[in-house]
């Protein structure tokens, strides 16, 4: 882009150093066809306006077509943050639902595992209620507390 604008400026400056060095021909009146009629204008001068005028719209519609392209690229900028912004809103919602579902879920871990840890003491301290009861048997001495050397 920098190379299209240097070569136009230059090309523009090639322009105004032919204008200068040739002003007495291209100020010269000669005779005009307008189509209907036929005046005395120095053509040269008619060719330049008409040329100046058409760089000025070109260098309007150049203008133009930058603006709306600025435009078009903040717009999209801007629903571009807004799409962000949802993501991350939707992200976080996500978050706060898998927080809350694990802490339910080590919540119901505890409990069964409570429940399992006194069931298996309940089942423990049976088993060690059984094994009292048969060596009181064996030993003879029901309810007694014997010391044992």
């Amino acid at each position: 882009m920098r190379t299209l604008g240097a070569l136009g400026i230059l090309v523009l400056g090639l322009l105004a150093a032919f204008v200068i060095a040739n002003w007495h021909v291209l100020a010269m009146p000669v005779e005009v066809s307008l189509l209907v009629a036929t005046i005395q204008a120095p053509a040269g001068i008619i060719l330049l306006g008409g040329t100046a005028l058409l760089l000025v719209l070109l260098a309007a519609y150049t203008l133009s077509l930058h603006t709306s392209t600025l435009l078009e690229s903040r717009r999209h900028a801007k629903e571009l943050r807004e799409q962000r912004l949802l993501a991350d809103q939707a992200e976080a919602s996500r978050f706060t639902e898998l927080s809350s579902a694990m802490h339910k879920e080590f919540a119901d871990l505890r409990v069964e595992l409570q429940k399992v840890s006194n069931e298996s003491s309940n089942s423990l301290a049976a088993a060690i209620g059984e094994v009292e009861d048969k060596l009181d048997r064996a030993l003879g001495t029901p309810g007694e507390q014997r010391v044992v050397q």
